[in-house]
């Protein structure tokens, strides 16, 4: 028998864990192999009049790329998000990367109106209203647009420390704007003494990121190294960003919390409301298993299956559910198919069915329980007959679907 060779795609990895701001960023992938042209002739047409370049830079004898953006505005305006919004409205601008840049500059705004105790619509831009900061944007998104990966994995970004000069002057780093930003998302420390992760890099990432991992599995195809404007001391890495492209299997993976405890001091009747209460409160699956326990007593071994952001969230329902002393909890990778929801009508009623896809090919349809038995109760058939006419509204889903 032949073994199943799964189709292949394209993944792109961005490491910013020393650092990423959106020059460096549009720099990398410029190194990777984007045609400079692809982000140079749309630039030029759609926003105010500028210079981009993009040179050779040799850095610890890593020979990556620098963009250099000139301005020819003689008195740049204080841009609000409106304007920068407005600006996206250009032929020469696709329509999925004026939707990502509105989404990048909404980031910025809210992180900004946050700090600044004001509104994203009234907020003003200073540095990433300038037109150097517009063509990083736009930049990067235009390149990504180009590559067209089927998933951007991200490194946790790296924070760095010190102060640096800003429009309202002296503060402290990471600057309060990239703490806003980063609310939620993984993060490094990175080196000291210095600014690491800018604002517009941030918001970049956290924008086109599908998950965060600090290395990818899959065969690397190229790389591309991004140069920052400073030079980092001997005593810290390169100021780089490293853009790798892969090639990857279509099944998507991510990452999971599991929680585990045995049991053995709950009847029966005490453990049967355990996995629906934890199944309530937002675990991905649970399950209790039979086990034989110290001592010759029979018990229980309690797996929960969580979100890491739930994990502390779930660990505390335990305890409280169980009164166990103790929960063990490690992360994990899991793959998982795309998976998409539709409805089929069976006997006058919808029903909800899930579909599952490995690339291209649709491999699994399936219908909701719930709905099926409900359909049994106010239709009048028998569920067997409801799960037949199922069967036979998901054949021609199939069929459509090839």
């Amino acid at each position: 028998m032949n073994s199943l060779r799964l189709p292949r795609q394209n993944t792109l990895f961005i490491d910013a864990s020393n650092g990423v701001a959106g020059d460096m960023l549009m720099a990398a992938l410029v190194d990777l192999g984007v045609p400079q042209q692809q982000l140079i002739e749309p630039l030029s047409s759609a926003l105010p009049e500028h210079q981009l370049e993009f040179f050779q830079e040799t850095r610890r004898g890593i020979v990556g790329r620098r963009a250099r953006v000139k301005a020819c505005e003689a008195s740049p305006p204080h841009r609000r998000l409106g304007d920068l919004i407005a600006a996206l409205d250009h032929p020469q601008i696709p329509e999925a990367v004026r939707d990502q840049a509105t989404i990048v500059y909404r980031h910025l705004a809210e992180a900004e109106a946050k700090v600044h105790g004001s509104t994203p619509e009234q907020v003003h831009f200073h540095e990433v209203g300038a037109i150097d900061a517009q063509v990083d944007i736009l930049g990067t998104l235009l390149a990504i647009h180009w590559l067209q990966p089927a998933e951007i994995i991200v490194s946790p970004l790296a924070l760095g420390s010190g102060v640096v000069e800003a429009a309202h002057g002296i503060i402290p780093i990471p600057a309060p704007a990239v703490v806003e930003l980063l609310r939620g998302f993984p993060v490094c420390a990175g080196a000291a003494g210095r600014e690491l992760t800018t604002p517009t890099g941030a918001a970049l990432l956290i924008s086109l990121a599908d998950r965060f991992c600090h290395a990818p599995e899959g065969s690397p195809v190229a790389q591309g190294w991004g140069a920052g404007t400073r030079i980092a001391p001997a005593c810290d890495p390169p100021n780089m960003v490293r853009a790798m492209l892969l090639e990857t299997s279509v099944l998507t993976r991510e990452t999971i919390a599991v929680l585990e405890t045995h049991i053995d001091h709950l009847s029966g009747e005490e453990t049967g409301g355990v996995i629906d209460a934890l199944m309530e409160s937002g675990a991905l699956d649970a399950v209790l298993v039979p086990a034989w326990m110290k001592k010759s007593r029979p018990g229980q071994l309690l797996t929960v299956i969580a979100r890491p952001e739930d994990r502390e969230r779930l660990i505390g329902e335990i305890h409280v559910l169980t009164g166990t002393l103790g929960v063990r909890e490690r992360l994990q990778q899991r793959s998982t198919l795309r998976r998409e929801e539709g409805t089929i009508d069976v006997a006058g009623s919808q029903i909800r069915i899930k579909k599952a896809w490995l690339g291209d090919q649709l491999i699994s349809v399936r219908p909701e329980q719930d709905d099926l038995r409900a359909t049994a109760r106010s239709s009048g058939f028998s569920a067997t007959e409801i799960r037949r006419l199922a069967e036979i509204e998901i054949e021609k889903v199939g069929h459509s679907s090839e």
